[in-house]
């Protein structure tokens, strides 16, 4: 009878262990997600930002397209598979000369294979003509 417990304990606690081993999926997390440029004159040079990110999930993790909210800002993207802990870096370029006067705030779209979905990052500066 004693093992008769034994294998119904083993099988009663065999769902906890599955559980617990099954991954989450992939994450990723940001060091910002709000980049000030402060103030730019339009005659200025274009402002390079090298945006750093990390899979803070348990699986790997592709970052697939950055889509941007404006003709005067252009990003490049590490492509490839990033591994849970692994580091990699968007490359955000902005022309002062091609943004409007004033207030400048616009919105880069980061997809990727993460659980949690699309990302925002604000990219956002005083542009003085």
């Amino acid at each position: 009878m004693r093992w008769f417990q034994m294998l119904l304990l083993s099988i009663l606690l065999l769902p906890i262990e599955s559980a617990a081993q099954t991954p989450k999926g992939a994450d990723i997390e940001f060091q910002t997600n709000v980049i000030d440029l402060g103030e730019l004159s339009q005659e200025d040079d274009k402002q390079i930002v090298r945006l750093v990110y990390t899979n803070t999930g348990d699986v790997p993790l592709v970052v697939t397209e950055v889509r941007t909210s404006c003709s005067c800002t252009t990003v490049k993207h590490d492509r490839g598979k990033l591994l849970p802990g692994e580091r990699a870096a968007i490359t955000i370029t902005m022309d002062p000369a091609k943004a409007p006067e004033g207030s400048f705030y616009r919105v880069l779209k980061v997809y990727s294979t993460a659980s949690t979905g699309v990302k925002h990052i604000t990219l956002k500066a005083e542009i003085k003509n």
